[in-house]
């Protein structure tokens, strides 16, 4: 026997040393769920996140934030897929993510097995997203500059424009009056394009998108020119807006559907700056309010949130009501992951 042939998987075989959020094809998702390891850590982690999560598909909460802690190499941003993937229980290579978890006997509670089957019964959106990469490049200049990352992201999750959010709006308004093939199908006949492959150059088509809403009936000549004019203003949404449009959007989908945002790095996003954590907070809070539980957002930060609770003498007191759930994790584990991961052997071996 060789060496090589000793372990249960290929020791030839590539792996992230570094999980990027936002690799998203099939083959590195199926290699993360069949190869990720819950340690003992992640065991109680698991735990207390998923009894959380409970809370808002049995009743209503307004404490919907998870805040995961963790230095570089903590696997922080690994849990955060994961979690995305089980939630969202995607689907690769045949399998539910969840049935990864059960077949290979990752989680050992039966209570908290109970609680992900749970929170599997019903419909949910998981937006996983890098905030730093999703934000524009002045961004964090800019005091809103949170709450319009996640309109970004949100806008994307449903398929429309993510880079102008005048035509995001339109194409939302399109779906709810029923008008949304039809207008795509007169703006490729006026304009010889598809809507979907030339809407992030919708400056350069203004006209036709006009004249497409005027002969489908949505607007009138008059109204479809104010709108046009209004498109070339810089486009402002407060948070109580934004938290109403996901309420809106709630209410199209079954009863008990979900919508958890998963950002990654938002602590190193935030920094010291108290307009930006001030921005999360009103965030965190109206949707709260506004979703009753049905909305989670689960950020994570290298730093502890009782670390930035006072930024530049300010106290952010309310987000820490609203992140009432906290995991903080270690790379004490370490030696148990590449055990389990790297040198597995099989039967003969051992």
């Amino acid at each position: 026997m060789q060496i090589k042939e000793m372990f249960v998987k290929p020791i030839d075989r590539e792996i992230k040393g570094v999980i990027k959020v936002g690799q998203n094809d099939n083959q590195n998702i199926r290699q993360e769920l069949e190869e990720y390891v819950v340690t003992k850590e992640l065991q109680k982690h698991f735990r207390d996140f998923f009894s959380s999560y409970k809370r808002g598909i049995t009743g209503n909460t307004d404490k919907m934030g998870v805040w995961v802690s963790g230095f570089f190499g903590s696997g922080k941003s690994h849990f955060l897929k994961i979690l995305s993937y089980l939630l969202e229980n995607k689907e690769v290579a045949g399998k539910r993510a969840l049935d990864y978890f059960l077949e290979e006997h990752k989680i050992t509670d039966p209570m908290v097995i109970a609680d992900m089957k749970l929170a599997n019964s019903i419909s949910t959106d998981a937006v996983l997203f890098n905030i730093d990469s999703k934000s524009e490049t002045a961004g964090k200049k800019d005091p809103e500059a949170i709450v319009n990352v996640f309109l970004k992201v949100f806008n994307e999750m449903q398929g429309f424009n993510s880079i102008f959010p005048y035509v995001a709006d339109l194409e939302r308004q399109l779906v709810l009056d029923g008008l949304y093939d039809t207008f795509q199908e007169k703006y490729q006949e006026l304009s010889g394009k598809d809507w979907i492959s030339s809407r992030n150059r919708f400056n350069f088509y203004k006209d036709k998108v006009a004249q497409a809403l005027v002969e489908i009936g949505m607007m009138s000549e008059e109204t479809a020119q104010d709108w046009k004019r209004e498109s070339t203003k810089p486009y402002q949404i407060s948070i109580d807006r934004f938290a109403d449009l996901v309420k809106e959007y709630l209410s199209t989908k079954p009863k008990n559907h979900h919508v958890v945002f998963l950002v990654d790095e938002i602590g190193q996003y935030i920094g010291e700056n108290s307009d930006l954590m001030l921005n999360l907070q009103s965030v965190t809070e109206d949707l709260g309010t506004a979703c009753n539980g049905k909305v989670w957002v689960v950020v994570t930060s290298q730093q502890d949130i009782d670390y930035i609770k006072q930024v530049d003498g300010i106290s952010f007191s309310k987000i820490q009501g609203r992140f009432d759930t906290r995991l903080s994790l270690t790379s004490a584990n370490v030696d148990e992951v590449i055990k389990k991961r790297v040198l597995k052997k099989t039967n003969a071996a051992e």
